[in-house]
């Protein structure tokens, strides 16, 4: 063990958070990333996370762990700004749960995220404050909403950042940005004191670069005290993974088939099944059309007390999808509810012969902020919004050429290489059944 580490005491913890603090003002501004810094609330949690450890109380599962918050997330006295102009109401005076589940083990929130406005958006291309740059090169999108989020983690100012995620908005910034994104089970983590865009798919999830960290953190914000980390040891039995959503004439899919080959061609620890394409796709394709009417309604619903004062404060292209609900009846509404309870309940039968699906990311390549077009809102959720639908637990996990320079060149100050600026991430989506995210974490662990 390192002496520096093992005798570090106050002086030392307390000048990590301090760095921390500063790499959040400096970089993180830079990044356009950060909204608030919580200097006040995290050297008070510092502080007495030190007081702990001097007369011996165990170490929390988290002690010491800076955490970046989504400003869509409730923390007492912070504005949660929404990436808006819109005054949604007065500064909170109670945290989200989520948010004092990490502070009961021993996290440290330091910074509220810049976000697509009022998470309304997988672009990441309309906030108040501006969009948020890509660490890995400025020039290709950030993927929304939770992009302050990713980006912080991709650039090593914190280890660990909650985000939300109601149609990909963790797993679409995080294969963007070359980090881990967790969506867990619908309503297995606490969403009160966060800001909704679709109570009915709305979920808290996770960004890290180190699955045992975002693993215990998971434990935590679930309510699951035990905090165990994946060991990657082999199951009971051989799971059998499922490709059936990989189309060999798509590049995306090819680039997933390849790291399948080389992970799971000549393992024990899994069997390969592509025979289920008719049922996945017959889900999906259901499940979407429920998705948009449930999603406009309660979008609109949400938003219509500010339709007459705030209306022109809100970016165009999201009050523009806020108004899109507004001939939505209520009528129309409850009976694509209530459909959409059905399909959740009858689709687990999916998982009766089969444990793991795994998907590309993203609907091919990371595009550029130039690039973008009409239709890559639709491209960019392909894959992940089908999986809010359902509400099954999902991680993207960056595979190829992720590009670790240009992470410690952007955390130590400097720019990003030429040679790291060509190289755009690459990521795979792994899909679980409901309520097994533990083993969901567990198997990604092992590949």
């Amino acid at each position: 063990m390192d002496e520096t580490n093992a005798t570090r005491g106050e002086q030392g913890s307390m000048q990590s958070l301090e760095q921390t603090l500063a790499a959040g003002e400096g970089i993180g501004r830079e990044l356009n990333a950060v909204t608030s810094v919580m200097r006040g609330r995290a050297g008070t949690l510092e502080r007495k996370s030190v007081q702990r450890a001097a007369v011996g109380e165990p170490k929390r599962l988290l002690e010491g762990v800076p955490v970046a918050i989504k400003d869509v997330i409730d923390v007492a006295g912070i504005p949660t700004t929404m990436g808006s102009n819109v005054s949604s109401g007065p500064d909170p005076s109670t945290s989200a749960p989520v948010v004092s589940l990490l502070e009961k083990a021993g996290a440290l929130p330091v910074v509220k995220t810049n976000c697509q406005e009022y998470s309304y958006g997988i672009l990441g291309d309309e906030s108040a404050f501006g969009r948020v740059i890509n660490p890995i090169d400025p020039t290709l999108c950030t993927g929304g909403s939770s992009s302050g989020s990713a980006a912080l983690v991709a650039a090593g100012v914190v280890p660990l950042a909650l985000g939300t995620d109601t149609a990909g908005s963790v797993r679409v910034p995080a294969a963007c940005q070359g980090v881990i994104g967790f969506k867990p089970t619908f309503g297995m983590v606490p969403v009160e004191g966060v800001f909704p865009l679709s109570p009915s798919f709305d979920t808290v999830g996770l960004f890290a670069r180190d699955l045992p960290l975002l693993t215990a953190a998971f434990a935590v914000i679930s309510g699951n005290g035990s905090g165990s980390i994946p060991t990657g040891s082999s199951p009971a039995k051989a799971p059998t993974v499922d490709l059936s959503l990989l189309n060999p004439t798509d590049e995306s899919s090819a680039d997933v088939q390849t790291w399948v080959e080389r992970h799971l061609g000549d393992s024990a620890i899994a069997s390969i099944t592509s025979e289920n394409t008719d049922h996945l796709t017959e889900l999906i394709e259901r499940g979407i059309d429920y998705y948009d009417i449930v999603r406009r309604y309660e979008a609109y619903v949400l938003h219509k007390q500010f339709l007459d004062d705030q209306g022109e404060k809100y970016q165009p292209g999201v009050w523009a999808k806020i108004l899109s609900g507004q001939n939505i009846t209520e009528a129309e509404y409850q009976s694509n509810v209530v459909a959409l309870e059905e399909l959740r309940a009858t689709a687990e039968s999916f998982f009766d012969d089969v444990d793991f699906i795994i998907t590309p990311a993203m609907g091919g390549d990371v595009l550029a902020w130039d690039e973008l077009g009409s239709d890559s809102a639709a491209t960019f959720m392909r894959y992940s919004l089908p999986f809010n639908v359902l509400g099954w637990p999902a991680v993207t996990l960056p595979i190829g050429a992720v590009v670790g320079e240009s992470h410690s060149c952007m955390a130590a100050g400097a720019k990003p290489t030429e040679a790291a600026k060509q190289a755009k991430p690459e990521s795979v989506q792994i899909v679980g059944p409901p309520r097994s995210d533990e083993k969901l974490l567990a198997f990604v662990s092992g590949l």
